[in-house]
């Protein structure tokens, strides 16, 4: 064969025919002077407020990136789309993102509801995708080369710090439940029953569920009520978290109440009032909104320059991990260098150990072997009316990166 194509190039030659290599395949959403990414989250809907908050973080990021010079000459680009907290919507974003506008990789603002309705066809597109909020295991589990979590961190993580936290930091062996019906929600409280079964060999006296939107929750209230627990732990998201405190309260359930990995927002205290006092929930980043270290400060004035006219309880936990979330992007492809490829981009975000932007955001690491990039949660309490650190830290070692199993 080496030898007939020989001689047809040397016939070819004395013709006078030039043979031009074939151009090399163009990369998806990379021109000489735009790397342009798609992102989705919900804008609209129940759970509008974690949409706006990942798209406002995302989008500062965006700025400070490009007006830094962007990546390796450069600008960064993002096109974003509206899921409306829905798996389908979420689905046909995606598709329009990838099939359509050919981004080069896809950004993830969502919630678990609607990142699991696309993440089958990322995996069959082969694009990157970087989830910074989602907590549901397909993410990351089984492990899949094109998927990376990013800021929040593992359900069964939560469920690890959290069924410690109920049973060793606040010594509870009567540990009720509410939990929303969202796959967030339910994968949350599912995974804390889980450890402090395993952890623990403790069970549940009871639990109760709830819709997003919910405004009464008296009937699951009476129900926690008669099953007199030590703690009860709120499985959702900060609107109905305010509103369960402040009816439990009214309903004579003066217990300790723990919330979510979503809880610690300002919109706690600011609507449950004397309710919220007491109130203990987690947080994903080293420094709180209102802190006075350096890194925080610049945030907010950042933040608050760009955004000037935010309803309270922004920004939240959503700006701070899409915010540090779309840096962790941009170093990743700084590494990859001029010459960008889906395959580049993986191996250098692989690469990363204990990486971020600042100490607003959590060090993101992650391996060939696991694209987990946050194992680390801080409690909080709200004390007159504004929210400190919890002097608690896990003891208990995780198991979530021993049981991975290499691809």
């Amino acid at each position: 064969m080496h030898g007939i194509l020989t001689r047809l190039a040397l016939v070819l030659a004395v013709l006078g025919v030039t043979v031009t290599p074939a151009p090399a395949l163009a990369v998806g959403g990379v021109t000489d002077d735009t790397i342009t990414i798609g992102a989705f989250g919900p804008i609209t809907g129940p759970a509008a407020f974690i949409g706006l908050g990942g798209r406002d973080g995302m989008n500062l990021a965006i700025k400070e990136i490009n007006a830094a010079g962007g990546i390796n000459g450069r600008k960064l680009s993002v096109l974003f789309e509206d899921d409306a907290h829905s798996p389908s919507r979420a689905l046909a974003a995606v598709k329009k993102l990838i099939d359509q506008d050919k981004v080069f990789m896809v950004f993830s603002a969502a919630g678990s509801n609607s990142t699991i309705g696309a993440i089958d066809f990322v995996k069959q597109r082969q694009v990157p995708m970087y989830v910074s909020i989602a907590s549901a295991p397909p993410v990351t589990q089984p492990f899949n080369k094109y998927l990376f979590r990013g800021g929040t961190t593992e359900a069964a993580r939560y469920g690890e710090i959290f069924a410690e936290f109920l049973s060793q930091g606040l010594k509870a062996q009567r540990i009720a439940f509410i939990s929303g019906r969202d796959e967030f929600s339910k994968n949350e409280a599912d995974a804390v029953v889980r450890h402090l079964r395993s952890w623990f060999s403790l069970e549940p006296v009871k639990r109760v569920e709830f819709n997003i939107n919910d405004k009464d929750f008296t009937p699951q209230l009476l129900e926690l009520k008669q099953a007199t627990p030590q703690v009860i732990m709120i499985s959702g998201h900060p609107a109905e978290g305010a509103v369960i405190l402040r009816q439990a309260r009214e309903l004579g359930l003066n217990q300790s109440f723990f919330g979510s990995g979503t809880m610690v927002d300002n919109a706690i205290p600011a609507n449950a009032r004397a309710a919220a006092e007491g109130f203990t929930a987690a947080w994903l980043t080293p420094l709180y909104m209102g802190s006075k270290h350096p890194d925080m400060v610049k945030f907010e004035a950042a933040w608050r320059k760009e955004y000037p006219n935010m309803p309270t309880g922004r920004p939240n936990v959503f700006d701070l991990l899409c915010y540090g979330d779309m840096h962790v992007v941009a170093e990743g492809l700084k590494r990859t260098g001029r010459d960008v490829t889906v395959d580049k981009f993986i191996a250098a975000l692989e690469s990363l150990r204990n990486y971020r932007v600042s100490m607003v955001a959590t060090a993101r690491t992650f391996t060939p072997e696991h694209h987990i990039g946050n194992l680390t949660l801080q409690i909080m309490q709200v004390k007159n009316g504004e929210w400190v650190p919890f002097d608690w830290e896990p003891k208990h070692p995780s198991d979530i990166l021993k049981n991975l199993k290499k691809p």
